[in-house]
């Protein structure tokens, strides 16, 4: 039988890599260079939220991409990521 603070652990070491994980997946989903800012769990909702902001390389990417326009790069996006559980053996 474990106790609390073994299963807090595992909580912990569990978010950690979900945090983890989403430093290295998240900028993959823009054709732009991006920064990973905070990432927070909500436990109340077993969800994560990632804020990522456009790299100081994001604007030039983006201009040449759309063909030389000028591009302003202000504010930042949170995206929320519902966790789902899954039986462990």
């Amino acid at each position: 039988m474990s106790t609390l603070n073994d299963e807090m652990a595992d909580v912990r070491s569990e978010v950690d890599d979900v945090r983890n994980r989403l430093r290295e997946d998240v900028p993959d989903l823009f054709a732009f260079d991006v920064t990973v800012g905070n990432i927070a769990y909500n436990a109340n909702s077993n969800s994560v939220s990632v804020t990522v902001e456009p790299s100081s390389r994001a604007r030039e990417q983006l201009s040449d991409e759309l063909g030389g326009v000028n591009v302003k790069t202000e504010g930042h996006l949170e995206l929320e990521f519902r966790l789902t559980n899954t039986d462990r053996e």
